[in-house]
C-alpha cells in the first residue's frame, strides 16, 4: 500500500495517508479532512469548510433561481402589458382605463346624437321645401356614430377589466415569489 505524506489543513500536523484514501481524520486536532487529488499533487481541506462553502453555494443558487423567476415573470408581464395597450387616433399607445373609455365613447355618442338631430332638422326642412329624398340618409350616419361610440366604449371597458385582472395576477405572483425568496433567505 502506497502512503503519501500530507499536512493537516486545520492545524498543520504531518499526516501519512494511503494514496487511494479520500477522507482522513487528523490525529492531533480531530479535524475531518477531505483529500484532494489534483494530478500528482495531494492536499487536504477541512470538511467543515467544504460544507460551509457548499451551503453558501446552495444559498446563492437558490437566490439566483428566485431572482431569475422574478425576472422571467417581469418580462412575461411586460409582454402581456404591451398586448393590452390601446392605440389612440394619433398612433400613441396607452393602457386602457374605464374612465377614458366612458369619456371617449361618450364624446362619440354625443357627436352622433348632435349629428342625428341636425340631420333630422335639415331633412325635415328639406322635405317641407320639396327637396329630393337623398337628404334622408344623413340621420343614418349619426346612428352609425352612436353605435360606434357605444361599441368602442364597451370594447375598451372590457379590455381595461382584462388588464386589471392580469395585473392583479402578476402582482400576486410577484409578491409570492418575493416572500418565498425572503423565507428561503431567512431559513439559510
Amino acid at each position: 500500500m502506497k502512503v503519501i505524506p500530507l499536512n493537516c489543513n486545520h492545524c498543520g500536523a504531518p499526516l501519512e495517508v494511503a494514496a487511494n484514501a479520500r477522507f482522513v481524520t487528523c490525529g492531533f486536532c480531530d479535524a475531518r479532512l477531505s483529500i484532494q487529488h489534483i494530478g500528482n499533487s495531494y492536499s487536504t481541506e477541512v470538511l467543515e469548510d467544504l460544507r460551509a462553502t457548499t451551503d453558501q453555494i446552495a444559498r446563492d443558487i437558490k437566490e439566483i433561481k428566485s431572482s431569475t423567476a422574478i425576472e422571467r415573470l417581469d418580462k412575461q408581464w411586460e409582454h402581456q402589458r404591451f398586448n393590452h395597450m390601446v392605440t389612440d387616433k394619433h398612433g400613441g399607445q396607452h393602457l386602457p382605463s374605464k374612465g377614458g373609455a366612458v369619456f371617449g365613447g361618450g364624446l362619440i355618442v354625443a357627436f352622433g346624437l348632435f349629428w342625428t338631430i341636425m340631420a333630422f332638422g335639415i331633412t325635415s326642412a328639406g322635405r317641407m321645401s320639396g327637396a329630393p329624398g337623398v337628404i334622408g340618409i344623413f340621420p343614418v350616419f349619426g346612428l352609425i356614430f352612436i353605435a360606434a361610440g357605444v361599441f368602442n366604449m364597451f370594447r375598451i371597458v372590457k379590455k381595461a377589466d382584462a388588464y386589471q385582472h392580469e395585473q392583479s395576477n402578476y402582482l400576486r405572483e410577484r409578491r409570492r415569489l418575493l416572500e418565498q425568496s425572503e423565507r428561503e433567505r431567512s431559513s439559510s
